[in-house]
């Protein structure tokens, strides 16, 4: 049964004011397991459920007659990563994401910590792809690894893919949990919560969309690391509808929608936390309450992503017709294709991501250079040779300028047109 159990904190005298400094009794929410539960839900939110779900699919059809697959899975994959950050405070613009990974790839260091942790949250995302790639299922060490690539970077990367031993809580003071919002479950329940939702979240007892949002409001109920829950968490929705076939290419952006609905997304949380039996009407009510506004974020959140979709489309066509014949197959004609999902480049990253000598990949960057669509930028003291897509930065801007509106309108200005550079 679903319950909050009461504890003692225990004064630390480590807090400036007397109340950080102060003991109290404290209750901590201990969740009923998920497997085995099925919830009863109103015909209403059963379609709506339903049409997100069909929302998801037909954005995996349609993105595939899209000119740019790879860019496009690349660039909402991204997008996904820095609105997940924002979510938990961490905003870099794409300027400040483009500095420091310029910066980490050639092995320096950056003062921008915050870029460098919502860069963690963007390798997070793609560890969490590629697991969800592999079968047979999700297993703990899986979930371990993905928060151990999210912590990497961070300030703490002690705590990746490490389970909590110790009571922690969300708001409040830093201190102690005696005015927090919301108190997870105590840590000896911790380990037998997390096996219980990793086993539902390997099978298939329910829709992908409601299993990937109750996996999801499970783990943040769980809180099962010292760091990086709310982002870990929203990388296991892409392992769910990645795992169910449901997105087997293009996960929508759910976390930017999130994002501009914070209010109702913490709220939509909140609410997922009955207290009382398993199988209670109640749990049910619940329930209901998070996933309706799960699926209004998810058929949102395809909208974005077809917009967008679209527009790397014009994008592409513009920099081919710029460009005249491209050969099918060079190492150019494969840049093109992942080119918006990669903001910054270098020769090296270029013959990765296309399988091509680094001759080749010089060729291709060295043509996008003069043709205005790539720009060299020397980033540190040994003024290595970087290089930037301003289209694809200014299509990144216009998102985050959509993201910032509480209607999440739409940027919908011209493409960026490239400018070839003058000389040869």
């Amino acid at each position: 049964m679903a319950t909050y159990v009461s504890r003692q904190w225990t004064a630390r005298f480590e807090g400036m004011s007397r109340r950080d400094r102060g003991g109290c009794s404290y209750e901590a929410y201990l969740p009923d397991p998920l497997t085995g539960w099925t919830p009863t839900l109103p015909g209403d939110l059963a379609a709506d459920i339903a049409d997100a779900e069909a929302a998801v699919a037909e954005l995996n059809r349609n993105g595939t007659r899209h000119v740019s697959l790879d860019g496009l899975a690349r660039f909402l994959l991204r997008a996904e990563s820095v609105a997940s950050s924002r979510i938990e405070g961490l905003h870099a613009g794409p300027r400040r994401l483009i500095e420091a990974e310029a910066a980490l790839s050639r092995g320096g260091g950056t003062p921008d910590q915050v870029a460098v942790e919502v860069l963690g949250n963007v390798a997070a995302m793609e560890s969490a792809i590629d697991l969800a790639t592999h079968p047979p299922g999700l297993d703990l060490a899986d979930v371990l690894t993905v928060h151990r690539v999210l912590m990497k970077r961070s300030p703490t990367p002690e705590l990746g893919g490490v389970v909590r031993d110790r009571q922690n809580w969300v708001g409040g003071s830093s201190y102690n949990p005696c005015a927090a919002d919301f108190v997870p479950p105590p840590p000896e329940h911790v380990e037998d919560l997390l096996h219980d939702l990793v086993g539902y979240a390997s099978g298939d007892d329910h829709s992908p969309l409601v299993q990937a949002a109750l996996a999801h409001a499970q783990f943040e109920t769980i809180h099962p690391f010292g760091d990086g829950n709310g982002r870990a968490g929203r990388a296991l929705i892409h392992i769910v509808l990645r795992r169910r076939g449901l997105a087997p290419r293009f996960v929508p952006p759910i976390s930017l929608v999130l994002a501009t609905w914070s209010k109702d997304y913490v709220s939509g949380l909140t609410s997922f936390r009955h207290v009382g039996e398993a199988n209670s009407p109640a749990r049910s009510e619940a329930a209901s309450t998070w996933l309706r506004m799960f699926a209004m974020a998810t058929r949102r959140a395809c909208a974005d992503a077809q917009v967008y979709a679209t527009r790397i489309d014009e994008l592409v066509r513009q920099w081919r017709a710029d460009l005249g014949r491209v050969r099918a197959g060079s190492a150019l004609d494969l840049l093109l294709a992942v080119l918006p999902g990669v903001p910054l480049i270098t020769v090296d990253s270029v013959a990765a991501l296309t399988q091509r000598s680094a001759v080749a990949a010089s060729a291709a960057v060295n043509r996008l250079v003069e043709a205005g669509v790539l720009v060299q930028r020397n980033i540190g003291r040994q003024r290595h040779r970087v290089f930037e897509a301003p289209a694809v930065l200014a299509l990144f801007t216009s998102l985050e300028r959509a993201l910032a509106s509480p209607t999440g309108d739409t940027i919908t200005s011209e493409p960026v047109r490239p400018v070839p550079r003058s000389g040869r």
